[in-house]
């Protein structure tokens, strides 16, 4: 029984576990714990997708390890003062995932899963192995339940057709255009395009103009100098 609660807690503590093994346990506990959450966001094509997050996760597992080290070594030493710097670090990241454009904030859940999967690597880089896959498939789940529940909240996306007429200014319209639609997700399927008529490119996307996050697409694309017309 003591056995079973050493590796429901602090691996470090399980006895006849050398601490190098813990540490590669809690090492590859951390990847397994970012491809989880990892691969849900790479599926609905958010900005921290696969990589990332497994990179945070385990860089926050990395640094705690260290942290307990160096503690070992120097017994004057604060643990957790070096594990505390992961906290402005995954905040600098969360930050530069959320984009405000035209009153609209977007990016917050991805901002929140970089921190929340920071606190799992926290945890895990702690010994607490079997906690971090607790707290994994719980993020897992938030993930997972609140799409379907924003959808009955606030009604499914209902796709608009939105023509668009832009000057190709030798080739680079078209890539400031595919900018903005792929902050908002716009998929390429989505993106049609049609024949040109005069100095003028044309092309036809499909958009969501129910929700107000998703709407404020027309008023970046209005933005871009070359667009001359937005037609829905």
């Amino acid at each position: 029984m003591d056995w079973v609660n050493g590796w429901l807690g602090d691996i470090h503590a399980v006895e006849g576990l050398a601490g190098p093994i813990a540490d590669l346990i809690c090492v590859a506990a951390s990847v397994v714990c970012g491809i989880v959450v990892g691969l849900e966001r790479e599926k609905r094509d958010k900005p921290a997708g696969l990589r990332t997050v497994i990179l945070i996760c385990l860089g926050s597992t990395i640094f705690t390890l260290v942290s307990m080290l160096l503690a070992e070594r120097k017994p004057m030493a604060d643990p957790a003062r070096l594990a505390a710097q992961i906290i402005p670090g995954i905040g600098f990241l969360g930050a530069g995932a959320i984009i405000r454009a035209r009153g609209t904030v977007l990016g917050l859940t991805t901002g929140a899963t970089i921190w929340a999967i920071a606190a799992v690597g926290v945890t895990v880089g702690a010994g607490y192995v079997i906690p971090g896959f607790v707290f994994t498939l719980a993020i897992l789940g938030v993930l997972t339940v609140a799409h379907p529940l924003t959808i009955l909240v606030s009604g499914r996306c209902s796709s608009d057709t939105v023509a668009i007429a832009y000057r190709p200014d030798g080739g680079k319209t078209w890539p400031r255009l595919q900018i903005v639609l792929d902050r908002y997700s716009v998929m390429d399927r989505d993106v049609r395009h049609t024949a040109a008529k005069g100095e003028l490119h044309r092309c036809e996307t499909k958009v969501c103009l129910t929700h107000r996050e998703h709407r404020s697409v027309l008023g970046d694309l209005a933005e871009i100098r070359e667009v001359v017309e937005l037609e829905k």
